[in-house]
């Protein structure tokens, strides 16, 4: 069997003290971060909104921060770009990626 030399772009991930919203890098990635994680933690004021929003996968905690479990790609990631951009969670707007 022959394999082709695929060349993969390594990501690493940092999580921001502050949203850095409008990044030019997210509306070029495709969503690599949105599929990246099991999880990711909310506020109860998250919550609420996204299941305004819609959101079908939120996992609700009695011991912990409820979640909106985005394993195998966020419900809300629509052809590689965030549906919810502007309603995004906080987690998520802090969230930066860079090239290794």
């Amino acid at each position: 069997m022959l394999f082709t030399n695929r060349s993969k772009t390594r990501k690493h991930g940092i999580l921001l003290e502050s949203p850095a919203d409008g990044d030019e890098r997210c509306s070029k990635c495709g969503g690599a971060c949105c599929s990246s994680f099991p999880g990711v933690d909310l506020s109860w004021i998250e919550y609420e909104a996204l299941k305004t929003l819609g959101a079908t996968r939120l996992q609700f905690s009695l011991s912990g921060n409820p979640k909106l479990i985005i394993e195998n790609g966020c419900e809300f990631l629509t052809h590689g770009r965030c549906s919810i951009y502007e309603h995004r969670p906080d987690i998520c707007r802090r969230f930066y990626c860079k090239d290794d």
